[in-house]
């Protein structure tokens, strides 16, 4: 029998949460608050983008319509003119180049007597020349000055062939080579270091 009321186990308080807010929810409070401000500023961004669309488009019209029919024609028809005139000037052959490149190459001892032009391919020109040198020492000496390093950047395939003495005492030849249409292009006449 139990003649006391004080309890023989000691008394613990028992703790009950108060009104205190989870982390969980406040993260998610977070996020919502940040996805919806987010979703306010693209919102913004794309109505200013419009308008300035807008702004765009009525400033262009305004502009073209400033300028007379007769004048955007004129200019288009300049325009196409010039255009055309850039081709022609692009693909314009001009020989003073390969006369040049022969005058600095040319050995004394030989004398070049007809020189023909071809197209070639790869935007290469066939050169085709006949000459006659002194000995064939002079067409050797000749042969090695047409295959020289300075010159490969302009002519490849560099070939002398029939090759005979004549009655004078000379050797008559024949020269054929490709040479770039870079060397020959009207528009890299002007630059004076075009051949060297």
């Amino acid at each position: 029998m139990q003649t006391s009321f004080i309890p023989k186990k000691p008394i613990t308080e028992s703790r009950v949460s108060g009104s205190g807010v989870s982390l969980f929810l406040l993260l998610s409070i977070i996020l919502f608050i940040t996805a919806i401000t987010l979703a306010l500023g693209v919102w913004l961004w794309q109505k200013s983008l419009v308008s300035q669309i807008e702004k765009d488009k009525t400033a262009l019209e305004a502009a073209r319509n400033s300028y007379e029919a007769d004048t955007i024609d004129s200019l288009v028809r300049l325009d196409n003119r010039i255009e055309e005139s850039k081709a022609l000037l692009a693909s314009h052959v001009a020989v003073s180049p390969v006369f040049i490149m022969l005058e600095k190459n040319v050995l004394k001892n030989i004398r070049l007597k007809t020189m023909k032009f071809s197209d070639g391919t790869d935007h290469k020109i066939r050169v085709e020349l006949s000459g006659t040198a002194s000995s064939y020492g002079a067409l050797s000496k000749q042969s090695d000055a047409f295959g020289s390093e300075s010159l490969r950047k302009f002519i490849s395939e560099p070939v002398i062939s029939d090759f005979s003495p004549t009655a004078d005492g000379s050797v008559s030849f024949n020269f054929s080579a490709l040479v770039d249409q870079n060397l020959v292009s009207y528009g890299n006449t002007l630059d004076s270091s075009v051949v060297q």
